[in-house]
């Protein structure tokens, strides 16, 4: 698998490197931004930040406030990799700010609540992860041709509440007084 990473690592930097010398700005950030994906596939989280991050300002550069968007969202999610959670939500806001003058893009929109409810998750803040995974539901449903996103996020719904009636009867077991093992009777 290595290998096959390695592979596309090596032919998007010679691919960089010409659109560049041709001065193809919007395809020199796209390759940015792919190494990014490929770096944070490997658990290489600074370059990967590195990668977003050049893309972003090139995409700042050109215009293209989408792309931008996107770049915060994929900084969210790396940043959330690495437990930088303060990070990772100043992004996914930055991301959703940005989003908020193209109301059209359901797709990146979703995605990034989707995502964001998941970094909710794994900081076990299961009322903003609720929050913003209906919304992404609610998003991609309001487009009308995400229905494999609107499933996606009813799957990450159910996963939710399955973990907070885990959490639930986890809390009740520790309470001293509801546990039977426990030295307080």
């Amino acid at each position: 698998m290595q290998e096959k990473y390695d592979e596309a690592t090596e032919m998007t930097l010679k691919a960089q490197k010409q659109y560049e010398e041709i001065g193809y700005k919007q395809v020199v950030a796209e390759c940015w931004q792919t190494l990014g994906v490929i770096y944070d596939d490997q658990a290489q989280y600074d370059e990967a930040v590195n990668m977003f991050s050049k893309a972003q300002i090139q995409y700042q550069r050109i215009g293209s406030s989408v792309n931008v968007a996107w770049c915060h969202q994929r900084l969210g999610i790396t940043y959330g990799s690495q437990g930088q959670y303060e990070k990772a939500q100043e992004a996914f806001t930055e991301a959703l700010e940005l989003l908020k003058e193209f109301p059209g893009e359901k797709y990146i929109i979703g995605y990034t609540l989707l995502n964001f409810g998941y970094l909710f998750f794994y900081m076990k803040d299961f009322v903003e992860t609720r929050r913003k995974h209906e919304e992404a539901r609610d998003t991609f449903d309001s487009h009308g041709q995400l229905e494999r996103q609107v499933d996606e996020c009813s799957e990450a719904l159910a996963e939710l509440d399955e973990a907070e009636a885990a959490e639930s009867i986890s809390e009740w077991l520790f309470t001293p007084c509801n546990n039977k093992n426990s030295w307080i009777h």
